[in-house]
């Protein structure tokens, strides 16, 4: 069966799913016949999936993952050749054949690190990311996700973040999608476990470069939400004590306090910095169990929550005038109560903030005009915020209706949950 299935006389994506099933079976009860065949097969994936003018069905690929799993460490050198020249012949057919493949054979089976480095990596980035079709480039996308975690070592870690930041830097994503896409992709690409610090250091370094260059609110949010995800990274699991994240977190605290200063022709950059590059990752870090008196607090955190506070106090005063909308005072508010950083009379400003016809978080006039999901949610925090701070003003829960009934898809129990909270 295995000899009529490859022969290349009939060959066939049917064939394949049939392949891949008779392989299965026959790993389990016939291996010595399947492991004899070996090259056989190998080369009827070679030419009839990887090879292919159209992507194959998934199932045509993942029915192979039995055969896979048996050769193993020779994926590499099998595929490999082929893999690369139709990266550069016909990406949109074999990039999904590739991330299936991967998959399939399993990154615990495997070091897929070298193929990473070698021979995916850097056409990927360089090459595949800047097609101008949507579809390549989120295959790209979605397979250098799933590779990004694979390097082992620190040195290995560098090594790809340079890789994959390298095209950003030097200005090669020309067009306002391209940047967009790497951004998305820098955002969820991690090292393998021990090494998330390494990579993040320095794909932080490479999108700090490129915060005075985005003016337009997609690849802005799409950049800043990347920033905020590296430098979450970079505050957890004790990376702070790393003089190597000690430096990034260093050269991010001095960039974003220009960015929080930046004047209301460029709110949009402003409030993304306050909430997407600063405000998110503070609060998961906040969640995470944040000691305030550790040293990261007092050295780098606290000038942060200082200049946002200061954001929220001058804000309470007139919350219209404020250009730009109120989000980076929702932030400073929000994180100050949650925080309470030295240097900030924090009683004073949730007093500020919640009193008066005209408060920060209850006045209509004020959370009417948040629309946008960040908005929503960090003036949510802020009432959560005040509520655990002891606010009992029945007016706080005006913004929580407002907002759980012009969510998106809100349903009956969604407005109920709100009225409960």
């Amino acid at each position: 069966m295995l000899d009529v299935l490859t022969a290349k006389a009939d060959e066939s994506e049917t064939n394949a799913v049939l392949l891949g099933n008779v392989v299965s079976a026959g790993v389990r009860v016939a291996k010595a016949a399947v492991v004899e065949r070996k090259t056989v097969i190998a080369d009827f994936i070679d030419r009839v999936l990887i090879s292919a003018k159209a992507t194959p069905s998934y199932s045509s690929v993942r029915d192979m993952q039995a055969f896979l799993e048996l050769i193993g460490s020779e994926f590499d050198q099998t595929f490999r050749p082929t893999i690369s020249r139709m990266l550069v012949r016909s990406p949109e057919a074999v990039l999904p054949t590739c991330l299936w493949l991967l998959q399939a054979v399993g990154r615990d089976n495997i070091d897929l690190a070298p193929m990473y480095l070698e021979a995916l990596a850097e056409p990927l980035a360089g090459t595949q990311l800047r097609s101008a079709n949507e579809s390549v480039r989120r295959a790209a996308a979605q397979l250098l996700a799933y590779l990004g975690d694979t390097p082992k070592t620190q040195e290995d870690a560098e090594r790809a973040a340079d890789i994959i930041t390298r095209p950003l830097t030097l200005g090669r994503y020309t067009q306002t999608e391209q940047r967009t896409a790497a951004y998305n992709l820098l955002s969820s690409v991690r090292a393998g476990p021990g090494n998330g610090w390494a990579s993040s250091a320095v794909i932080l370094t490479a999108l700090l470069k490129m915060t005075g260059k985005e003016t337009q609110e997609a690849p802005v949010n799409a950049l800043f939400a990347a920033i905020g995800a590296h430098f979450g990274v970079l505050i957890g699991q004790q990376n702070v004590e790393r003089a190597e994240c000690a430096a990034v977190i260093k050269t991010f605290v001095e960039a974003a306090q220009k960015g929080l200063a930046l004047p209301d022709r460029s709110a949009v950059v402003r409030q993304a910095w306050a909430a997407d590059a600063i405000g998110e990752p503070l609060w998961a870090w906040a969640d995470a169990g944040a000691d305030s008196e550790s040293p990261l607090v007092r050295d780098y955190v606290q000038p942060l929550l200082v200049t946002l506070a200061a954001i929220a106090e001058k804000a309470t005063a007139a919350p219209l005038a404020v250009g730009g909308g109120t989000l980076g005072a929702h932030v400073g508010l929000a994180l100050a109560l949650r925080l309470r950083p030295s240097g900030v009379d924090v009683d004073a400003l949730a007093k500020h903030a919640a009193n008066g016809d005209k408060s920060l978080v209850m006045w209509d006039k004020v959370f009417h005009k948040c629309s946008r999901r960040a908005e929503c949610v960090w003036l949510l925090r802020c009432a959560e915020a005040l509520f655990a701070s002891g606010c009992s003003d029945k007016r706080l829960a005006d913004p929580v209706l407002w907002i759980a009934c012009r969510m998106p898809g809100a349903t009956l129990e969604t407005v109920r949950a709100a009225i409960d909270a």
